[in-house]
Parts: structure tokens; C-alpha cells; sequence
């Protein structure tokens, strides 16, 4: 049966809504499809579906009223109101929440019953009208000149010793409709944060509020200033109201997100001196402002405001700040890797250093999976020729795409001569455009190219690279939303949890552990409701992938991921496999003579069973691969060889993926002698490889016994 056209399903649809049969919820159908509806169309039938919404005796309807909004919402179809709709939707609103949601869907001159259905809303004057002067204001603006007064007289009330929430309301008017939208409609300023509810998104590209911002954020660091000089007297907490920290907080946000130029030196006096008192008392001159600050570069990090804010915890005496700005700082750094195109300007400039070097690999790192270029020039400025780049930028393999179209793969040695992946010298053009080789880029002899001449030069990578594993989606997958390659294993929740962590996943209590790779979210499912402190065993489930959009995260069908993007977010949940598998954790406790965790032997053995029944994923397969070059010799010569699961030497197999060793089919214990080094033919293992480390420990004392 054909989809009724546009106006048969609105009929439909209202007879549906306005139906006072109650319906089991159960039996009313898949609901339609709203895809061939207008935005007027929807805006026709939202007074019904608004009360739908809130029937509770009729099931049926308000079930039908959530999936059409649901779904709207996933089409990112918004309702057109007119007069009459808008007026209805009103009179149904008990907040002014609801009542902006529904002016935003209207773009014409209120009626003289629209007026006072707003004045009905807004009520008679009082402190709510200056608390939330933002949303006063969107909704005085509907009324008359009278209410306007009255909210103006409110907040000069109000707000007497807050000198900056004063002049962010009357600039109100100079904004831009939808700046003032964003700013009324949004609550991440108290905390209750949604997608899409930054103001400071939308208040970025608003010109006069990019003026407000500097001239705001230079007269709080020049307040600073004074105080720090002792021409204004210093007082604990003193410096800024608590009404005039968000709106401070508002313009450092906008600032970062534009990256303005203007603001890294005014960002070196607010932050530090903000939470540092001007004589020795612990204490400073505003606790609010500098926890503010710490949090809006947490959010939207830039070079110059990491290291201010680690400057400022240098300084700092105050232990909450302290501690509060010692939080900021690692999500701060983890973001700041996000922003490749930004962050490298910390090379020039910063003295070599661990915790440089570290941001630094995690930055480009990053660059694996963004689309990420660097001009020539800017390339040899920020990495070649820096202190800081230059280890980085001699160990890596990077890739030019030279102005004649041609793709050409890199390595710089000590002379700073490029070579191609023979050793061969290479010529690169001035114009090209420079970005971080990925295996997935490359054919196999070019990534086996690669490997062999990293390997036969020892070169140390400060990141996985040439030996770094790449992930592709099945063929049955890619016109699918989810991901199996992982399913199915039995992971330890600690180990699971911490790692998670480290590596910026979020614990999602429902549906298990989400990271986003910039405006891609990926989705890891476990069967268990995750918690710091959990303890035991779950199985995963399916990888997804979504894509955020202005208001929501949009499924994705695999063939839709970029597949860097695809590759990258796997080989993170393949590394969380990896680390976590049940098989794992024996080892390691079994290697520590820690006593293993409580469980019958028969649960052991099956879960272990289980992991070990699982096709090799892609780091076990690595593991071969690597384990065949570092035992090449022996290989060639019959004494060790490399099948399906498992490293064999004689009638003794160990397996890759759980490090079990058999003898003909039985388990064999294996005690090793501890080790203090790592694979030299490995050129870098990173903490995530101690399994590694124990099958290659595991071969060597098995060919020692068999006197190899």
C-alpha cells in the first residue's frame, strides 16, 4: 500500500491525536512516516500533539505524539508555527522554557492575543525576571515598552554590584535574533548541559558579541591587574560577583571557540591571577572566575590557554582550585589533541619536555583519523625545525600531496633528507600539502615497505605507526549500523573501566562506553550497567556509530564512517578487548602471584574457552605479524611456526590471544622469569602490548628448553 499523500496523512494523523477512544498502546501500529510533511504541515498538527503529550488517559495518542516527535527530531523537521497554532501551543505552556521553544518556531508579528497570552506567561515583575534576564527579555520583546521598562528597572536592581551582567543585558539588544535565542533558550549556563545548548556556538558568529567579549575579558584582566599591583584593595573572593563570573566565563568561551588572537595574553593574567592572592594567604580573588576559566578550557582547549592553565596550577595555593584545575588538565590536554590544526602551534614554541613530548604524540596521534594537512612551510615551522617537533617529525612516516596530484610517502632522516620507503632520497615540492601516513592509505607493499625499513633501522616511533593495526568493515556490514567484530568476549569490568578512562571513553550506565572522534560518536556495548568501582565480568556487544547534527546524534550506516575514522574508533575498542579480556587479567595475576579472582574452575575454563574461540582481531593479528619478524630466523629454519591462533614450537602451542600455552591439546603452566626489556625487533610497544611481551617470553623459554 502506497504512503497517503501529504494532506491525508495530516488528517490521519489529527484524527489519531484528537481520537477520545483509548486505544492499548500496543495495538495501534508502527507509526507513519512524517517525512513527506512540511515544516508548516507539522506546525499545523503540533497544538495536538503538545496535548497528546501530556493526555496520561490516553495512552495511545500520547505514544503516537512521543514517536512524532522522535522521529521529527531525527529528521531535524522543526514545526512552522502561524498565528493560531503559536497561540494555542501557548496557552499550554506552564514555563517560559516552553514558551520560547514555541516563539522559535514562529518569524512573524505577534497578534494583540499572542501579546497577552506572553504577558499571562511572564507575570507581574519580580526576581525571576532578573535571574533569568535572557529569557525576560526574548519574551518582553513580544509585549509592549512598558514591560520592557519594568524588566530593565528589575535587572539594574538586581544586579547593582554586578557591573558585567549590566552591560551583557544591555547589549541584548544589539544581538543578532537568534544570539539572543541561543542565550534565553539555553541552560548550559546553570549546569543542565544538552548537545546543542552552548550559547556560545551560536554567539561566536555575532559580531557585537565578539566586541563585547574582548572589551569584557580586558576590563576583568585589568581589575586583576590593580588588584595584583595594590592599587584596588585586596579582599578574598572579592574581585568578581558570582552573577558577573558566567557572564566573564561566557566571553572566555566565545573567545576560545574563535581562537582570537586577542586572547592568549589576556588569558595569562585572568586565569593565574584570578586564583592566586596578591600576598601569601592561601586564599584568592575569585574562586568562581578561575574554576570558570578552568572549565571553559577544558571544554574548548587552544595551546596558549593550556599552558596558562598549567601555569596557573603552579602558582595556585588555594587547594580546591587546586584540585578543581588539576581535573581541567587532562581533558584539557586530550582535547587540545583533537585540534591538531591548532595544537601543533605549541612546537615552536614550548621547551622540550615530557609532558610537551606527550601532548604532542597524543596531537598527532589524533591526526590519524581527522583529515588534517599542513602546509610545507608551516609543517617544517611548527615540526621539522622545531625543538619539540623534530624528534617527531624524523621518526614518523608522513605523506606529501605535491601540486601535480601525486601522492608521495616519507621518512626524514638525520640530515633531514626525505627518503622514500626503499631508503631511496626523495624530492619534495614547496607547495605541497603534508599529512601523517596511515596503513589504511597504502597498499601492502608499501605498509610492508615501510615496516621493514623502520625496522631495519631501529627507529623508535613515538607513536604506533607502520606496525599500526587498520580495521574495515565487512561487506554484510556496511549497509548496517552496527559493528560485531568485538562482540562476544568476556572482559574484566575493572581493567575495562580504568582503561576506558585513560583513554577518554564515556561511561554510559545504560548502553556501556561512548568516545566521540570529533562530530563522529562511537558506541561500545556491554551487558552490564557500568560504574567506577565495579567489579567482575561482562560480555560486549556491538559497535555503532553516529554522527551529531545541530540538535542530535544521527545514526550512521557503516559505509558512511570515514574509514580512518572507522578504523581508529575499532582499534580503541580492540585495545579495550585486548587489555580487559578475561584471559588477560589471569596472567597478569598469575605473573604478580596475586590469588586469582573467586570462581568455580569450570566458569574459568569456559570463559576462557570462549576468548579463545574468537577470530583473531586485527592487534592479534599484528601480534603475529610482528612475532614473525622477530623469530624470522627461526621460522625459516622449522623450529618455530606461526599457524592460525597460535605460535607452535614443537608439540608445545601458545595462543595469541589468551597467552594459554598446551602441550598435544593440554594446558601446560609456564612460569617465567621476570623481564626488564622488550623486543628489540619491536620498534615500539606501547603499555597496551604486555600480552605481547609475555608470548614472546613465553616462545623464548620453550625454545630454550628444546635447547634453541
Amino acid at each position: 500500500m502506497d504512503a497517503p499523500l501529504a494532506p491525508s496523512l495530516i488528517a490521519h494523523l489529527q484524527q489519531r491525536l484528537n481520537t477520545d477512544r483509548v486505544d492499548h498502546p500496543n495495538f495501534i501500529g508502527p507509526p507513519p512516516d512524517i517525512s513527506p510533511l512540511t515544516p508548516a504541515q507539522l506546525g499545523s498538527l503540533w497544538p495536538a500533539i503538545r496535548r497528546a503529550l501530556r493526555d496520561h488517559a490516553n495512552p495511545a495518542a500520547q505514544q503516537l505524539a512521543t514517536a512524532i516527535v522522535q522521529q521529527a527530531t531525527q529528521l531535524e523537521l522543526s514545526p512552522a508555527l502561524d498565528q493560531t497554532t503559536l497561540l494555542e501551543a501557548l496557552r499550554s505552556c506552564v514555563n517560559w522554557q516552553e514558551a520560547l521553544e514555541q516563539l522559535a518556531c514562529f518569524s512573524g508579528t505577534p497578534s494583540p492575543a499572542l501579546t497577552e497570552e506572553l504577558r499571562r506567561i511572564l507575570a507581574e515583575p519580580g526576581p525571576q525576571w532578573a535571574l533569568y534576564y535572557h529569557q525576560a527579555y526574548v519574551l518582553a520583546q513580544w509585549v509592549d515598552e512598558e514591560t520592557r521598562t519594568a524588566l530593565r528597572r528589575c535587572v539594574e536592581q538586581h544586579y547593582a554590584d554586578a557591573p558585567y551582567a549590566r552591560q551583557e543585558f544591555e547589549l541584548l539588544g544589539q544581538l543578532e535574533p537568534r544570539s539572543r535565542q541561543a542565550l534565553a533558550g539555553s541552560e548550559y549556563w546553570t549546569g543542565h548541559h544538552h548537545l546543542s545548548a552552548d550559547p556560545a556556538r551560536v554567539l561566536m558568529d555575532d559580531a557585537a558579541y565578539v566586541e563585547f567579549s574582548q572589551q569584557i575579558l580586558s576590563t576583568a584582566a585589568q581589575r586583576l591587574d590593580a588588584i595584583h599591583s595594590g592599587a584596588t584593595p585586596y579582599v578574598a573572593d572579592g574581585a568578581f560577583t558570582t552573577d558577573d563570573t558566567p557572564v566573564i566565563a561566557r566571553a572566555a568561551r566565545v573567545a576560545l571557540l574563535r581562537d582570537a588572537s586577542w586572547l592568549p595574553p589576556l588569558m595569562d593574567i585572568l586565569l593565574p591571577k584570578a586564583c592566586v592572592a596578591p600576598t601569601q594567604a592561601k586564599t584568592a580573588p575569585s574562586q568562581s572566575l578561575a574554576i570558570a576559566l578552568g572549565h571553559c578550557i577544558e571544554q574548548v582547549p587552544t595551546p596558549e590557554s593550556v599552558q596558562a592553565l598549567r601555569s596557573a596550577l603552579g602558582l595556585v595555593r588555594h587547594a580546591s582550585i587546586q584540585k578543581k584545575l588539576a581535573r581541567n588538565l587532562k581533558p584539557a590536554e586530550r582535547g587540545l589533541a583533537q585540534r591538531p590544526e591548532i595544537a601543533l602551534r605549541l612546537a615552536p614554541t614550548s621547551t622540550p619536555g615530557k609532558a610537551q613530548h606527550g601532548l604532542l604524540a597524543s596531537c598527532l596521534e589524533s591526526g590519524l583519523w581527522q583529515a588534517f594537512e599542513l602546509s610545507f612551510s608551516d609543517w617544517r615551522a611548527q615540526l621539522a625545525d622545531s625543538a619539540v617537533g623534530s624528534p617527531f617529525a624524523r621518526s614518523l612516516v608522513w605523506v606529501a600531496h605535491c601540486t601535480d596530484g601525486q601522492r608521495r610517502s616519507f621518512l626524514l632522516d638525520a640530515n633531514a633528507q626525505a627518503l622514500d620507503s626503499r631508503g631511496q632520497p626523495l624530492s619534495l615540492d614547496a607547495g605541497c600539502r603534508i599529512s601523517l601516513w596511515h596503513p589504511l592509505s597504502a597498499n601492502a607493499a608499501e605498509r610492508h615497505a615501510w615496516q621493514a625499513l623502520i625496522s631495519e633501522r631501529r627507529i623508535k616511533q613515538p607513536l604506533r605507526q607502520v606496525f599500526r593495526e587498520y580495521y574495515l568493515p565487512s561487506q554484510q556490514e556496511l549497509e548496517s549500523h552496527t559493528c560485531q567484530a568485538f562482540a562476544g568476549y568476556s572482559l574484566s569490568i575493572r581493567p575495562l573501566i580504568g582503561l576506558a578512562r585513560r583513554e577518554g571513553w564515556k561511561i554510559d550506565r545504560d548502553s556501556g562506553l561512548s568516545r566521540n572522534l570529533g562530530d563522529i560518536r562511537v558506541s561500545f556495548a556491554v551487558d552490564a550497567a557500568l560504574y567506577p568501582g565495579l567489579q567482575g565480568h561482562c560480555l560486549s556487544g556491538s559497535a555503532s556509530f553516529a554522527r551529531r547534527t545541530d540538535k542530535h546524534w544521527q545514526p550512521m550506516l557503516l559505509q558512511d564512517v570515514p574509514p580512518q575514522v572507522f578504523s581508529e574508533a575499532c582499534r580503541a575498542i580492540d585495545l579495550l578487548v585486548n587489555v580487559s579480556s578475561f584471559a588477560i587479567e589471569e596472567l597478569a595475576q598469575s605473573a604478580s602471584g596475586q590469588p586469582l579472582p573467586q570462581m568455580p574452575a569450570a566458569r574459568r575454563e569456559q570463559r576462557l574457552n570462549l576468548l579463545a574461540g574468537h577470530n583473531l582481531t586485527q592487534m592479534a593479528l599484528m601480534r603475529q605479524h610482528v612475532l614473525g619478524r622477530a623469530f624470522a630466523p627461526l621460522i625459516e629454519q622449522g623450529v618455530l611456526s606461526m599457524e592460525g591462533r597460535h605460535a607452535r614450537i614443537g608439540d608445545h602451542a601458545v595462543h595469541l590471544v589468551t597467552g594459554r600455552v598446551t602441550r598435544d591439546g593440554e594446558p601446560v603452566e609456564m612460569a617465567l622469569a621476570a623481564q626488564s626489556g622488550k623486543l628489540t625487533a619491536v620498534p615500539w610497544l606501547p603499555y597496551d602490548e604486555v600480552l605481547l611481551e609475555r608470548i614472546a617470553n613465553t616462545v623464548c623459554a620453550l625454545l630454550n628448553r628444546s635447547g634453541h
